[in-house]
């Protein structure tokens, strides 16, 4: 599905914040149209195309697809980059996997999960998944943050496929920002055929108004000085049945 049951850029009263800037990114300009592709993770029933979105085009009935949202996104995750970064340069040699969960004195929560430090200190071209959604207003969302401890409880074995780190930051209270990130050049199938990340795949349609999932890369060495950058963003629109679903291309 994604890169947890807590994600970025949505709150627990399905409230969305504004975010400063933090970098530019270079995207060209596409023709519209429609792009034959299965999705890795269905969200409600099949849909068979996904719309393909021009590189500024922007959708008046779905502003959670405009391209400033995309931008947004990628610098919660960029700060999450860097805070993952100056722990992971912090930690003693002899640390062979970590989990911090931390609270800042405003109360608000980090949890990173690193199941090897070994492998996170040698990443090379490392790929990124990101997970950005509404929820809806006005229902209990207890059961989506109860999945979180399952994923978490689950990452070790998804480390020989891969993976490289979860990390969960709360930027507000009750607004988390959720990065993935994988030593692959794609995601796992290991990841996407696991039955907790299938049960959170299942569970979004009811909780979430509409999701963004990224997809990106960081060129060179993880703990170098290397920029996340987005390649491409999955839009979910729950909103009707059969789910709408757009891509867009940022390269």
């Amino acid at each position: 599905m994604r890169a947890g049951p807590y994600q970025a850029g949505r709150s627990r009263t399905g409230k969305t914040a504004a975010l400063p800037p933090w970098r530019q990114m270079t995207i060209s300009s596409r023709r519209a149209g429609r792009l034959v592709c299965p999705a890795c993770a269905s969200y409600g029933r099949s849909v068979p195309h996904y719309e393909l979105l021009a590189a500024q085009e922007r959708l008046p009935g779905r502003p959670f697809t405009d391209p400033g949202r995309t931008l947004a996104d990628a610098r919660v995750m960029g700060r999450m980059l860097q805070r993952l970064r100056l722990e992971a340069r912090s930690w003693p040699g002899r640390r062979t996997s970590v989990e911090l969960l931390e609270h800042t004195l405003a109360g608000c929560r980090h949890w990173l999960v690193v199941p090897s430090t070994p492998a996170l200190r040698d990443a090379q071209d490392v790929t990124v998944v990101g997970f950005f959604g509404d929820l809806r207003g006005g229902m209990d969302h207890s059961a989506v943050y109860d999945l979180e401890a399952d994923v978490v409880a689950r990452l070790g074995r998804y480390a020989p496929a891969g993976l490289l780190s979860y990390y969960d930051a709360e930027i507000a209270c009750g607004l988390h920002g959720n990065l993935v990130l994988f030593g692959t050049p794609e995601v796992p199938c290991e990841w996407h055929g696991d039955i907790v990340h299938a049960r959170a795949v299942a569970l979004a349609p009811s909780h979430y108004r509409c999701l963004r999932l990224h997809r990106g890369i960081i060129r060179g060495a993880l703990l170098g000085h290397g920029h996340l950058v987005i390649k491409r963003t999955r839009y979910f629109d729950f909103g009707r049945q059969p789910a709408w679903r757009g891509l867009r291309r940022f390269e």
